[in-house]
This record gives structure tokens, sequence and C-alpha cells, in this order.
């Protein structure tokens, strides 16, 4: 298995931010050295975030022509304005200035983006559709539910998990770790360690003790379950042991489009005319659509065009990996992509972007 992504960042930038050294694998060394080390020694999946200077244009080629395809950040301490963020943006460099974000975000977005681009990596290695059947339980005994946490907590795996706020906000996306199993007959699970860190803020002031949706990749196999939250105080949060915990193949980082800067998929599906849909939610790896058509089949294969904002449009195929219908007439679909892996660089800056995004609209109803 591939070494996690690492974070290259300058000694000023590091010790702006609060970056040790410990939080996540990086090289961190002045702009000069670190810029040797990165082309002699970078990785295709590696994250880079570099000081604003004049001619960073340059740098950017270089990074990209060396193979290093991972976001490229650039971060500075005052407001930048550049007239051309789309072309940069389509080569995946984002703009960070603590004029409009706070040191804790770019923080949260940067861990987010390491933790984003290694499990990326470890998901290529063994593809599999991001969608499944509906919750069918795989484990209901708690002892052998508790047992799997155990072994969580032993290899110090990291759970994902899902929560929505308030119903007028999209889900975030976050992660943590289980530190500790208590109660009598270890009935509860500890989280810490959440990234982005404030999550725990946000969820004591907008959560309302929802539950809240999980899951984590072990050997192979990715388990899901919901949690009961117990509460949440401190940078930590105690929830219930789940009840069952069923087969999950959601394996990327999934984000809600915003309603005001939609996500079209324009789907061919055979016979009938071209449908054009609106996405419910999307990651690297596909995305979940709703439709009043009924005709796309499960294991089927469509040619497809993918529009994101700023008619940004990309064509390739789609397997149909799952499907179940609703109340209504409806649908529901979940469709896994192939795409040219040059246009799967676009689609994770999309998420990327997205997922930050989403941070902030939650962090600003919160103040």
């Amino acid at each position: 298995m591939d070494d996690p992504a690492r974070v290259w960042i300058t000694d000023q930038d590091a010790s702006d931010l609060g970056i040790r050294g410990t939080e996540f694998p990086c090289r961190i060394s002045k702009l000069k050295d670190l810029l040797y080390e990165l082309l002699k020694d970078g990785s295709p999946k590696d994250l880079v975030v570099l000081p604003y200077f004049r001619n960073f244009s340059e740098l950017v080629g270089h990074i990209r022509n060396r193979g290093i395809t991972g976001p490229i950040l650039i971060y500075t301490s005052g407001e930048i304005i550049q007239m051309n963020l789309l072309d940069y943006a389509s080569q995946g460099v984002v703009f960070l200035d603590t004029s409009r974000l706070s040191k804790s975000m770019v923080l949260g977005f940067i861990t987010f983006l390491q933790k984003q681009q290694s499990f990326s990596t470890k998901q290529e290695e063994s593809p599999q559709p991001i969608f499944t059947t509906p919750k069918i339980a795989l484990m209901q005994n708690q002892d052998v539910i508790r047992e799997l946490f155990r072994s969580v907590l032993k290899s110090r795996s990291k759970l994902m998990l899902t929560c929505q706020f308030r119903e007028d906000l999209p889900t975030l996306t976050i992660t943590c770790d289980i530190i500790q199993l208590v109660g009598e007959i270890e009935t509860k699970l500890i989280l810490d360690n959440f990234s982005p860190e404030e999550s725990i803020a946000l969820y004591n002031q907008l959560g309302g003790n929802a539950p809240i949706s999980g899951y984590l990749n072990q050997e192979g196999q990715t388990h899901g379950f919901d949690l009961v939250v117990h509460s949440a105080r401190r940078g930590k949060m105690t929830v219930f042991l789940p009840d069952s915990v069923y087969e999950q193949k959601r394996n990327y980082f999934r984000v809600e489009p915003d309603p005001k800067d939609p996500v079209t998929l324009y789907i061919l599906p055979g016979n009938h005319k071209t449908l054009g849909i609106r996405v419910k939610d999307i990651s690297e790896g596909g995305a979940g659509v709703t439709s009043g058509y009924d005709g796309l089949e499960e294991n089927c294969v469509y040619q497809v065009t993918l529009v994101l904002p700023r008619n940004q449009v990309y064509i390739g195929s789609a397997t149909v990996v799952f499907k179940s219908a609703t109340s209504g007439g409806i649908t529901d679909y979940g469709l896994s992509f192939h795409f040219h892996p040059s246009d799967i660089q676009y689609l994770q800056h999309y998420v990327f972007k997205r997922q930050a995004g989403i941070l902030a609209a939650v962090r600003n109803v919160s103040l």
C-alpha cells in the first residue's frame, strides 16, 4: 500500500498556522529547500501549500509537469485579488487568505485535504462502487459489533461521519478517531480528534442531538452505521454503540452541490430521450440522483455528460450500481463514474472546494 499523502509547506507558513509536523505526514522547510525536495521526491497525491508571490504560476507549471497532481494551496495573511481564479481552479490551485478564512479553518481544510488524498489513494488500489443497496444489516449481535469497534480502536482506523446540522444546511463530512469504549459492558464510544476541529462546537450549536451516520474501512470492507449521540463537550463526543452494522460502499468524500449553483448530469438511456437530472450528492467516484424516469437498469453502463458549476463539462460513462423506487413514482439511483483521470482531478477539486464552502456555511450560521 502507498504511503499517505504528504503536505509540503514552508516553515514560515507552518509557524503561522501552528503546524508542528505531528498532525499529519508533512515536510516543513525553507521555501528554496522545500521546492528542491518537492520536485525531487514529491508523490502524485501530495498536497502543496505555497506562500503567495508574483511568479507562483511558473512554479505551479513545474509541479504539474513533475506529475504531482494533488491540490496546491496559495496561502497568505493578506487579501488576494486574482482575476483568473477559474483558470487556476481548473489546475487544482486554491487561494486561501486569512482576511476571509480564520487560521483554524485553513488548518482544518489542509487536514481534510490530506486525509482525502490519502483516503482516495487507498481506494484506487481496490476500486469499488460507491453505492450499495439500502441498509441491510450484516451485524446485529451486540457482542460482534462491540468486537468490531474494539478492533477499530486498536488499529486506530479513522471513522467517517456525515452530519446534517439543520434541514436547511448541506451535509458535512467529518473524520474522527475512537479513543475509548466505556460503560458497564462497553455500551458507548468516545470519539475525538475531529477534523474539522470545530465539529463539536458546531454540533452543540446546531445539531440538536441529531443522529449521525458513519462508516469505516477495515480489511477490505466498508461498514456503515448510525450513531445516537449521548453527549458532545470539551472537543469529544460520546455515542451509543450502534444497534446494527450494514454494508456500505461509499468509499469517497461525498458533498451536496449548492442549490444556487447546481451540478447537472445528462444521461443517454438507450431508446429514451436524454435525461437532464440535478445531482443530489457527488464524489469523485460517482453521484446520487433522483428522477421520475425508472428505466435505468442496475449494472448497466450509460453514456453521461457531467456539468459542474461555471459550465465545466466532462463526458464519460456511468454504471448504475443502485436503484430504489420511492413514493410518488420517483426513483433513486446511485451511479459510479468512468471518466478520464484528468477529468477526475477536476471533480476532486470541486469536492474539495465544496466541502470548504459547506464548512463555511455551517460556521457562519453558528456565529
